[in-house]
């Protein structure tokens, strides 16, 4: 019966969050060729690099935010109520106290930092306002932060999507508006000012609504709390150090070796390539709080478990992802953002290839990190760093933009090779074995039902948005067909699914 929960808990929530993330990522692809053409491939590169900015002075909080889901989740499996508030309210005093920091150190850094990226004379007002604001609004959302950790903690993803897609109508409206009425960089920004507070509001509401026992009092905080907080979130601070630096070192040393305008071209290929990973990791998205809540009662069984579903139905719904967008990586860029960005094409199907072997380290972090073991992607995040930095950059000065581009891919493929190595010698799973189980059969299935598609595509010179889209439905069509004959999909997989969807569908209470 316990079991069943859990796989309850797990389902539903996957189920949320795909459909979470496929509308937001439905979002970007509607806005992003938008914006580019309203505010240029200048201001475009200037957009993507505040945020990497922005995300840079973020790391600063020392992974304190990293820690709520983990032991709001582990407190409310024990029924510590007193615990839990004592998380929320140390988590907001913390954050307050980093705001006022935070802004403060901004008015230091940003003169020399837009400097250093050689922003163009005429943007360099825009950028300063942008920067500036930029950072307030991530401060306040940090603040809050703890509260709107509270859906996760409780496993309570239907929420936190129902919101994510509520609030997305006012961001798409305020876009527009503000780029109709020729707002540009600032109006973004402003837009984005409005968004957070209509998020903020609805956060609150809801975290002590799902949480009566939630009571805002900063006196409860405590320097016990703040220490054992930054115990876990160090070590998880460090790989989060690491796989920013790995994500978006790229944007910073294309700013600095070659210009601004290189940096949109690699910003909406890599913004692409995390799309495509959002899709398959949906599936398992749910299953870092139910593994802290299965380590807190010691059930090594069902972790094993809980590893072995989640990386079989990550692959079966990675695989497809990743083959179609490679082969139709540039018929999809020509047909969404128009001609002249074929670097942006050959990007994104580099990035795909790296991607998809990362991809495969999934389930193992998650689940660390549900045992309170963060330590092992830390390691294999610094390694893959300071791998990424030193070929990126070696190769940068001798092949120019696609240098860093292959500096980041061979990282990424060879670090995540070992840390799949490092958890199935951990949990003594054969790795050799447990790939030929589940990916071998989806990878030669997704192939194969190229046929089709590709026959089709031989016949168009330059296929339209929709018929790409139309084609790629065919593609997932043929490859669910296969997959479903191959007998790759089993019969318990099918019981579960049966058990757990009547329940699925009648929850709808917030």
């Amino acid at each position: 019966m316990e079991e069943q929960s859990i796989s309850q808990k797990i389902i539903k929530n996957t189920i949320f969050n795909a459909v979470g993330r496929f509308w937001g990522i439905l979002v970007a692809l509607i806005l992003t060729p938008y914006i580019i053409r309203h505010i240029g491939i200048e201001r475009y590169g200037i957009w993507a690099l505040v945020g990497v900015l922005t995300g840079y002075f973020g790391l600063l909080d020392f992974g304190i935010g990293t820690s709520f889901v983990k032991y709001i989740s582990e407190f409310y499996a024990k029924k510590d109520f007193e615990k839990i508030n004592q998380v929320i309210n140390t988590g907001f005093v913390f954050y307050s106290i980093f705001a006022i920091f935070l802004i403060t150190l901004s008015f230091f850094v940003i003169n020399p930092l837009l400097t250093f990226f050689k922003i163009p004379s005429h943007l360099y007002n825009e950028s300063v306002f942008v920067f500036f604001l930029g950072i307030i609004l991530f401060s306040v959302s940090n603040a809050l932060s703890p509260f709107g950790a509270i859906q996760g903690g409780l496993q309570r993803m239907d929420i936190s999507n129902k919101v994510a897609i509520a609030v997305s109508i006012p961001n798409i409206a305020g876009t527009i508006f503000f780029l109709e009425k020729g707002y540009s960089l600032p109006g973004l920004m402003v837009n984005n000012g409005i968004v957070l507070l209509i998020s903020s509001v609805a956060s609150l509401v809801i975290a002590f609504r799902i949480l009566p026992e939630l009571r805002f009092n900063p006196l409860v905080s405590t320097k016990a709390m703040l220490k054992k907080l930054f115990g876990f979130g160090a070590k998880v601070q460090i790989t989060k150090i690491a796989s920013l630096l790995h994500s978006h070192l790229d944007e910073i040393l294309l700013a600095y070796f070659l210009n601004i305008g290189f940096v949109a071209y690699y910003a909406v290929a890599q913004g692409l390539t995390s799309k495509i990973s959002e899709m398959p990791l949906m599936l398992i998205s749910a299953i870092m709080p139910a593994a802290s809540e299965l380590d807190a009662r010691s059930e090594k069984g069902k972790l094993q478990e809980l590893y072995f579903r989640s990386m079989k139905y990550l692959i079966l719904a990675g695989t497809p992802i990743f083959i179609m967008g490679f082969t139709f990586a540039h018929s999809f860029i020509q047909a969404w953002l128009g001609a002249g960005y074929e670097r942006t094409a050959f990007t994104l199907q580099l990035l795909l290839v790296a991607g998809f072997i990362n991809l495969l380290t999934g389930p193992g972090f998650y689940i660390f990190n549900g045992m309170g073991k963060p330590q092992y992607g830390m390691y294999i995040s610094v390694l893959s760093t300071i791998m990424k930095l030193t070929l990126s950059i070696t190769l940068i000065i001798k092949f120019g933009y696609y240098g860093t581009v292959l500096g980041t891919c061979i990282s990424f493929i060879i670090c995540s090779v070992i840390f799949l190595a490092i958890f199935h010698k951990i949990t003594e799973i054969s790795l050799i074995q447990s790939m030929k189980k589940f990916l071998f059969l989806p990878i030669l299935v997704g192939l194969v039902s190229l046929f089709i598609p590709l026959l089709i595509f031989h016949q168009i010179g330059n296929p339209s948005l929709v018929f790409i889209c139309l084609t790629g439905t065919l593609y997932m069509c043929v490859y669910g067909w296969l997959i479903w004959k191959s007998g790759y999909i089993s019969v318990s997989d099918m019981e579960l699914w049966r058990k757990l969807l009547p329940t699925i569908i009648k929850y709808k209470e917030i």
